[in-house]
């Protein structure tokens, strides 16, 4: 696994889609569980930094998109791990009884329309039916994973999008509230995978108002030293 700070790790060698881990004294907490069929890599990942499936105790989605839900079933399954999902229309969609939104195709154009009818479309076909044991809100304190740990709202991408924030450490998991690209670059979410684009740009501003220091997100890899300078940027960008 890759150490991003104590007690807190991603997944490796994920095809799409990350998934964070945070140590606890009764077991682990996976946020998010990449797509479907990544359930053989997150078990080897586990096993090779000494953690066996069953010390997952938790699961917390970030967002229900295919490729933060896709593995959930399996591992759920597999762990027996109470979930954690957005009660936001989420576990709505966790509990196969929605799918995820999308735009319509008069809100896109040009290659955002392409995006969509071969890559988004298609996998809103894939579908779970997991039971949700716990639905969040914003202001939850979920001490159990961590101490300190809060849900924070960053909708747009998908209605109930949540992130998980530890004032003290200056961490945020993010889900898809941005992207980070290969060189280091901020971009927004996948324009054909968010239905209400002007709602996450404002998700993005309100992270931009947390002074985040380190910043983990469902796509790139995480920003570990002084993220809020790069943040406010991106927002002031956006706002320009």
């Amino acid at each position: 696994m890759y150490r991003i700070l104590n007690s807190i790790s991603s997944i490796e060698g994920l095809r799409l889609g990350r998934v964070y881990v945070i140590e606890a004294a009764d077991g682990l907490t996976l946020i998010d569980t990449s797509t479907p069929g990544s359930f053989p890599q997150i078990e080897k990942d586990l096993l090779s930094s000494g953690h066996e499936l069953s010390k997952i105790k938790r699961i917390l989605l970030t967002h229900a998109h295919w490729d933060h839900y896709g593995s959930l079933a399996a591992l759920s399954e597999a762990t027996g791990a109470r979930v954690y999902a957005h009660h936001r229309y989420e576990s709505a969609v966790i509990r196969g009884e929605k799918t995820p939104l999308h735009p319509s195709y008069a809100q896109l154009r040009g290659f955002d329309r392409v995006v969509s009818a071969t890559w988004v479309r298609p996998h809103l076909r894939h579908k779970v039916a997991v039971q949700v044991d716990y639905e969040l809100k914003e202001g939850d304190q979920l001490d159990e994973v961590l101490p300190g740990l809060v849900v924070v709202d960053v909708p747009g991408h998908s209605p109930g999008q949540c992130g998980f924030w530890h004032a003290e450490k200056g961490l945020f998991i993010g889900g898809d509230v941005m992207m980070r690209t290969p060189s280091g670059r901020f971009v927004l979410p996948m324009v054909a995978a968010t239905p209400d684009l002007e709602q996450a740009k404002r998700s993005i501003q309100k992270v931009a108002e947390m002074n985040v220091t380190t910043l983990c997100l469902g796509h790139g890899k995480p920003l570990v030293s002084d993220a809020a300078v790069a943040i406010r940027a991106f927002a002031n960008k956006l706002n320009s």
